[in-house]
């Protein structure tokens, strides 16, 4: 039910081609040392049996060996080299495998080991990044946590109104290598914390960033958060058609990007940005003027389309924004004024909320594990119990305040463990360098005898230049349309991809779709999932307490109809 490693695939190795012809040759020599046998005069069988006899007997013997083992050597190099598997799909990892279809999983590791790929800051950077990981040797036989980072993430898109909403989603698929990054000054952080095996956080490591790209091009009205739920759905969708289906991962990733926002009294940040909020303007705009079931005509709409947006674009003002999104207990923590603000929530099956939802999709909270099993109740991959453990995520949307916000903090669950969000913050306020801070975070949880894979990062913020940017006193920079964007034409991530798919292509090992074979070694190099004991599952189950709402009126069972 919940998915095992596969058996190791029959394979011709070449002994059987070699014993059965093997086996030929000897019936034969058989049968002709029978028949010489029986011709033999008397003189010629006291010469056998002299020891010059015996010496061409082991001659002969010598050399019908040698002649069998030439033979088997020729029907194994036949078969090696006939397999369609070779020596280096047998040692490749899955990931390497899978890599030769889709370049973004074959990027190499970056600084920090960066499973995003190689990206520093630019002149224009207002941030830096700090990673420290350790896979707690004394505690962990494997390191399954995985993180990324970009210093130019996707430029926030201009409002896409009218037929220009339809040119969006082609724009990437025109770009090569050879274009100039765009300097965005947007940043995206991940970590991801994975169990039964390290395919689910590697793969996520490698394509969330890019996935996530690719749904914000072609949806650039749309709220970040409900693209961020969009992109988690997807990576769930996509594990799901893999080989590997056990493995699964927690995640909790940060978008830090600069957005054109108009002030709105109704939103919980004070402000809305300019793209949904456009489009807010002009439907209401056009639904005035023409009616709400009338259809303007096309020049009337890019009329009051233009007029819309150059009002809002007179009030609108350039701010630092803040989006996350976390499922399981992966963690971001923001320092605002020296007070630490959480911004994700612990999906874990001791949690009242989840605890009902849970039980409300007809699963079951054991030992503060979903069916016994999982610990965390949210989930990126799992694909063998996803109806109970979903990859919706809890999402957030903050507005920076250059002259209180200081740094973030992201980590698994190996540090939140032994640490508080306010320890944290506590015991790297002082220290400016994100790279030593992320470190002495690390050392702190191992100090505290955390017991699980550890991964920490730190985002420091440049609050002066932060401030001269909202201020204007410098270029704007990292919203499409920007001087700045002029300048160059296609994203980091998208380069990173790029150059990897040509070097792929110039090796000859880009491929339209793997063989049939690798993709069943790669399902059978993954890992167990966890066990469930439906014994113990079945015990709880009978005796569980009805919550208040499951007890009918007069104290009976509640009514099954």
């Amino acid at each position: 039910m919940f998915g095992s490693s596969g058996s190791p695939k029959d394979t011709d190795n070449g002994f059987d081609k070699m014993s059965s012809d093997t086996k030929a040759d000897v019936a034969a020599d058989s049968e002709s040392n029978k028949s010489d046998s029986k011709a033999l005069t008397p003189s010629q069988s006291r010469e056998e049996t002299s020891p010059s006899g015996e010496r061409k007997r082991r001659s002969s013997g010598v050399a019908r060996a040698r002649d069998m083992l030439s033979n088997a050597k020729q029907s194994l190099n036949f078969s090696s080299s006939s397999s369609p598997e070779s020596k280096q799909d047998k040692y490749a990892t899955p990931m390497q495998k899978l890599g030769r279809t889709d370049p973004a999983l074959s990027v190499p590791q970056g600084s920090l080991n960066n499973s995003a790929g190689e990206s520093v800051p630019g002149p224009r950077s207002t941030f830096r990044v700090g990673v420290t990981e350790d896979r707690n040797k004394k505690c962990r036989r494997t390191m399954e946590d995985t993180h990324a980072y970009l210093y130019n993430f996707l430029s926030t898109p201009a409002p896409a109104i009218g037929a220009e909403s339809g040119k969006v989603s082609t724009e990437t698929d025109q770009t090569t290598s050879s274009q100039e990054v765009v300097e965005t000054d947007n940043g995206y952080f991940a970590i991801f914390d994975g169990h039964a095996g390290t395919f689910a956080a590697d793969w996520c490591g490698k394509k969330v960033h890019v996935l996530l790209e690719d749904i914000i091009r072609k949806n650039p009205n749309t709220p970040i958060p409900e693209l961020l739920d969009q992109t988690f759905t997807t990576v769930d969708q996509q594990l799901e058609k893999l080989p590997l289906k056990n493995s699964g991962c927690t995640a909790v990733i940060a978008v830090l990007r600069w957005e054109d926002r108009i002030p709105n009294s109704q939103s919980a940040t004070g402000s809305t940005a300019i793209a949904p909020a456009t489009v807010a303007a002009i439907k209401a705009a056009s639904d005035s003027e023409s009616g709400p079931t009338e259809s303007a005509d096309p020049a009337q709409q890019s009329a009051v389309a233009t007029q819309s947006e150059a009002k809002l674009r007179e009030a609108a003002s350039r701010q630092r924004v803040l989006y996350t999104a976390n499922v399981g207990d992966a963690r971001i923590v923001l320092c605002r004024n020296g007070k630490a603000l959480r911004l994700s929530y612990d999906h874990k099956g001791s949690d009242e909320n989840e605890g009902k939802r849970i039980a409300g999709a007809g699963g079951l909270i054991l030992n503060n594990r979903v069916n016994g099993v999982l610990a965390v109740t949210r989930a990126l991959g799992d694909a063998y119990m996803k109806d109970l453990v979903t990859g919706h995520p809890y999402t957030t949307e903050t507005v920076i305040q250059p002259d209180i916000d200081e740094f973030l903090i992201l980590a698994c669950d190996g540090l939140w463990d032994v640490c508080l969000d306010q320890e944290a913050v506590d015991l790297i306020r002082s220290v400016h360098d994100p790279q030593q801070a992320s470190k002495m975070l690390v050392e702190h949880a191992l100090s505290r005898f955390s017991t699980d894979n550890l991964s920490c990062m730190v985002v420091r913020f440049d609050s002066q230049r932060v401030q001269q940017t909202v201020d204007r006193q410098t270029e704007p920079i990292g919203v499409e349309g920007d001087p700045i964007t002029e300048r160059g034409n296609i994203s980091e991530a998208d380069a990173i991809v790029l150059q990897q798919k040509e070097k792929l292509e110039g090796t000859g090992q880009l491929q339209d779709r793997l063989p049939s074979n690798i993709v069943e070694t790669v399902a059978e190099d993954e890992e167990p999932g966890p066990e469930l004991n439906a014994a113990a599952v079945e015990a709880a189950r009978r005796d569980r307490k009805p919550e208040p709402s499951e007890v009918a009126p007069d104290g009976g069972a509640p009514s099954s109809q």
